[in-house]
């Protein structure tokens, strides 16, 4: 024994450690990480009638500086600077730089053709002759602070200096007279600081006197747009953004937006090593007020932004009337990223100049503020389009911000803004993109209708993401206005993906169709958009059309009224939907005559928002319909079990009653758990590690569940039930808590279970019931308080020691515990976009419906049981498996609420009974339920977050994948249906495994089945 108590101790030790260390890590996070602070009361805002890109006027001639391709930072940074200053009195130097964002040269000569300008060649050194010596001064950075270049760069646009090098300031101070006016090395009240020091106090002394309606963030060793910077005199600074910033590198981010007017443009980019700096920084933005110009490497920008300004911008019109709606796929390429202005001159002039464009429609997305900012990277676009070339706002208007998480007053007065630019670039129709999140990205009815009402666009375009998981389009109302709104699907990595997910979809649902293109543009080109295109219009026998954005709203719109009367005639021959449902029929006749009555008024608009809201009465006709139907099966099964009951003589066993403390106790513990776990997936992306950890983690909730035996030998399972709401309280305030969650969840579970075991039937209903709570209740403090007492209140009937394991070996609870787990992958209904389409119902009636089938399918299985309950668990486990295989075909050949729903039932019906089953051998074998209830708690995060997880991110992180498995990724009954195969097979051959081992055992020991 001693070696055993040893190994207790061992392990009480290592799990005290643990636990105290992801204590420390949740302490952490809540003291070094920033919140974001309230904005001051004094801080401006800009008005959003004011332009705060100044003008500065032409010089009667342009001089062309040639910089050689080797020039090092130190020479750059001095002609920019130079050039900056010069610029400001007096546009008059341009720098012709190869190897930058967009051909100089070339830029030059459409510069001089556009806008009639005369220009000469000059040398670099001539430029410097002519113009350095107009300087008050030298600036010199310091190579070894990266800090001091923008430092410099804001110093020498407040002194009218040029900002060079150490290798350059002594030549230069010795050939043109030019005092050093600040040497960054040679000051030891700025040396002595930190990076962040250094720039609190740039912030302090130097952004009082900078200009105050833009400000920069930009790497030091990007030099192309201060020539803009010292001309404007911007403040400029860089911090390291996303999850390798520091919290205090964070807090000075902040502190620097927070000094800033609200409503103003930043300029620049950052680094961005994981592809988390964006979405961080951005946020940050939004909520401070600001948005974001993404530039970093075109130059000249001092040059470009004093042409053309104050001319009028139109597109060239479109010459194809829009088509008549037909039973199609009609669909829009889209080329995204035209908010930043490095791909603007760049990778988008490459794309541009392809001989495919011209012959297929493209919807080009461009930044409106271009009309002040850069009017002739506008121009050269605009100047050779074609008709079939059209132009819509980048996100998220004029400017990149995340609507949703900008802060209270800030929207509006933006999307005012918004609309001088929209008007000014000639463009309707606007591309939106809030934080991306690691599922399907959310947006708030609140900014869709504030940017219906202030843009009044033609159409709204929703995020790079994907595909439409729960909702594809619908129209948005505003208190003045309505526009259509379309989520987009992206051509992300293969063809193989798009055709995968599209079948899946395309297959599901009768025509028209509506599909928004999205093409990542920095892997494919025009080419492999119209030859994806070829490829999907083939499989769908020709009809497929490419059409315009205007026409594809237009076509949308009447797609709304079309498709709401075909519905409103159907469930009008339907008795029972007139019967039971009469308020929402009456409802959707309402608002189809309103529509009618907008269609043949010219309101187009109108006319299709009243007909969407008609089919979202019908669609809820048809989600009551098919859930109450279910509910009559689960009733119809009720009966027929207490049929069988009542016939049978034989007098039910223990474990098949259900007691009541066991399923609310694991009901209560699950449901907090999921709580805890929505709270960690709420944030975003970068938590998911904390969702992982509390998976790796949670084993060290046995060796502390002993040391609760021995300290509490009376009241463990109360005890532990407190350590767990405590935990679980943390974690709702902080996703760094969710792996203490995890523990204290299934300490209680354990601790309780120990001493009062339950059965398979009540794991199972309180594993689905609390995950059903979880996910479809809201959570309030109320909420919380109750769920809290139907945890605690069990415990409190349950005294004495736990039940002692014997020592030995112990079957595996992996296999019972993932069984158990797989019915909650009817979660999946929430967040499968082939799902809602065959459902036909949208939004918030999925995750109602997921719910619904959690409570629904575990009860229909266990009356199933009660019904035959002399069935041997083999073959109830592997009939109930092969049973979820059919069924998940025949969701797939499914269509409308009724028939998916019912497919649903039976599929995780099936599942849940095979469960059942496998509970009970795993019992016959001297396995725990509480055992296989933890694994499967475990199993539950991992579900969510798969079915959360866009599949493209798969196809993006491993490698490519055929058409075959994508198809599968975006249809989860496919991967439900493999997996329940797998196991049908494994528990067939596993069985006739254990039989053969058994009659070996049997020869040997009594020498054949005759005995000796």
């Amino acid at each position: 024994m001693a070696p055993s108590i040893d190994r207790n101790h061992r392990a009480i030790r290592v799990a005290a450690a643990i636990l105290a260390g992801l204590l420390i890590l949740v302490v952490l996070a809540n003291l070094l990480w920033p919140g974001a602070p309230a904005p001051p009361a004094a801080q401006s805002r800009m008005p959003s009638t004011h332009n705060p890109f100044p003008t500065f006027p032409m010089g009667p001639m342009l001089h062309a500086v040639r910089i050689d391709e080797s020039a090092n930072l130190s020479m750059r940074l001095l002609m920019t600077s130079l050039q900056g200053f010069v610029n400001r009195a007096s546009v008059e130097l341009y720098l012709d730089v190869p190897g930058v964002a967009g051909n100089t040269s070339r830029m030059l000569t459409y510069l001089a053709s556009r806008y009639n300008l005369t220009y000469d060649v000059m040398s670099a050194q001539s430029a410097m002759d002519a113009y350095v010596r107009v300087a008050a001064g030298l600036i010199v950075f310091d190579p070894s602070r990266p800090e001091s270049i923008d430092i410099g760069t804001v110093m020498a646009a407040q002194q009218h200096a040029v900002l060079v090098g150490p290798d350059l300031a002594g030549s230069l101070a010795a050939r043109y007279g030019l005092p050093v006016l600040f040497d960054y090395a040679r000051r030891a009240d700025w040396t002595a600081l930190d990076p962040i020091g250094a720039y609190d106090r740039a912030l302090r002394e130097l952004y009082p006197s900078s200009y105050p309606y833009l400000l920069a963030i930009l790497p030091p060793d990007r030099w192309a747009i201060r020539d803009y910077l010292v001309q404007t005199g911007t403040f400029v600074f860089y911090f390291t953004q996303g999850i390798l910033a520091s919290p205090f590198e964070t807090a000075a981010t902040m502190r620097v937006l927070q000094a800033a007017p609200r409503g103003i443009p930043i300029l620049g980019w950052f680094n961005s090593p994981t592809l988390t700096e964006e979405n961080s920084f951005i946020q940050m933005a939004s909520a401070a007020g600001k948005f974001v110009v993404g530039v970093q490497d075109v130059p000249n920008l001092s040059v470009l932004t004093a042409l053309g300004r104050n001319e009028m911008h139109r597109q060239v019109s479109s010459t194809t009337p829009t088509p008549v709606l037909e039973d199609k796929t009609y669909l829009v390429l889209a080329v995204p990223d035209g908010d930043n202005l490095d791909f603007v001159a760049g990778r988008m002039w490459d794309l541009w100049s392809e001989p495919v464009r011209g012959n297929v429609s493209f919807a080009w997305s461009l930044n409106p503020l271009l009309v002040d900012l850069a009017p002739p990277l506008l121009d050269m676009y605009y100047d050779s389009a074609t008709s079939l070339d059209r132009f819509i706002a980048a996100p998220s208007g004029a400017g990149y911000l995340y609507p949703d998480y900008t802060g209270p007053g800030d929207l509006p007065p933006f999307v005012n803004f918004t609309k001088r630019y929209l008007d000014a670039a000639d463009m309707d129709v606007v591309w939106l993109l809030n934080a991306f999140a690691a599922s399907e990205i959310p947006y708030s009815s609140r900014s869709l209708s504030t940017y219906v009402d202030g843009l009044r666009p033609g159409g709204i375009v929703l995020d790079y993401d994907d595909q439409p998981r729960t909702r594809d389009a619908w129209m948005q109302a505003g208190t003045q206005a309505i526009a259509p709104v379309i989520r987009s699907t992206h051509f992300w990595t293969t063809s193989d993906n798009v055709l995968g997910k599209l079948d899946t979809s395309t297959a599901s649902r009768g025509a028209p169709n509506f599909l928004w293109l999205t093409v990542y543009t920095f892997r494919f080109d025009l080419r492999d958009a119209r030859a994806l295109v070829g490829e999907l219009s083939r499989r769908m026998g020709g009809d497929l059309q490419i059409v315009t954005p205007t026409q594809f709203f237009g076509l949308l719109r009447a797609d709304f009224v079309r498709t709401a009367h075909t519905r409103l005639a159907a469930t009008d021959g339907d008795p029972v939907s007139s019967l039971l449902f009469p308020g929402l029929m009456e409802s959707a006749r309402a608002h189809l005559r309103d529509a009618d009555a907008s269609i043949a008024g010219g309101d187009a608009n109108r006319g299709a928002y009243a007909a969407y809201l008609g089919l979202e009465d019908l669609r809820s006709v048809s989600s009551a319909e098919a859930l109450l139907t279910s509910l009559l099966v689960v009733l119809t099964a009720a009966v027929l079990a207490y049929i069988a009951h009542r016939s049978s003589r034989r007098p039910p066993l223990p474990s098949e009653r259900l007691r009541l403390g066991v399923l609310l106790m694991v009901t209560a513990a699950v449901a907090l758990l999921v709580f805890a776990l929505r709270e960690a997936l709420d944030q975003n992306f970068w938590t998911y590690p904390t969702i992982l950890l509390g998976v790796v983690a949670a084993g060290i909730h046995r060796p502390l569940r002993r040391w609760l035996d021995r300290a509490y030998p009376g009241r463990a399972p109360t005890a532990a039930a407190l350590v767990a709401l405590v935990f679980t309280t943390l974690a709702i305030r902080t996703s760094a808590a969710f792996p203490l969650a995890v523990i204290g969840i299934l300490l209680a579970i354990d601790a309780y279970l120990a001493r009062r075991p339950g059965s398979s039937s009540e794991v199972l209903l309180g594993l689905a019931f609390g995950t059903a709570i979880g996910f479809s209740g809201g959570f309030d403090l109320p909420t919380f308080a109750v769920l809290s007492i139907l945890l605690v209140v069990p415990t409190l009937g349950v005294r004495g020691t736990a039940i002692i394991e014997l020592p030995g070996r112990h079957p595996a609870a992996l296999i019972p515990g993932f069984l158990l787990a797989l019915p909650l992958s009817v979660l999946s209904v929430a967040f499968s976009y082939s799902l809602a389409l065959r459902l036909d119902f949208q939004g918030g009636a999925l995750l109602t419906t997921a719910g619904a089938l959690l409570v629904l399918a575990p009860t229909l299985a266990l009356l199933s049981r009660r019904i035959h309950p002399r069935i041997a668990p083999i073959i109830s486990e592997i009939a109930g498996l092969a049973l979820a295989v059919v069924f998940s075909g025949l969701v797939l050949l499914s269509r409308g609420a009724i028939p998916t729903v019912f497919g649903l039932l039976g599929l995780f019906a099936s599942l849940s009974y095979a469960a059942l089953a496998e509970l009970d051998r795993f019992a016959e074998r001297g396995g725990s339920t509480r055992r296989a209830l933890t694994t499967a708690i475990l199993f539950l995060p991992l579900i969510v977050l798969f079915f959360r997880m866009p599949p493209i991110v798969f196809s993006l992180v491993i490698f490519r994948l055929p058409e075959a498995v994508e198809y599968a990724l975006y249809a989860p009954t496919v991967m439900i249906a493999g997996a329940a195969l797998f196991l049908a097979v494994a528990t067939g051959l596993r069985t006739r495994f254990r039989e053969a081992v058994g009659k070996d055992y049997d020869r040997e020991v009594h020498g054949g089945p005759e005995g000796p």
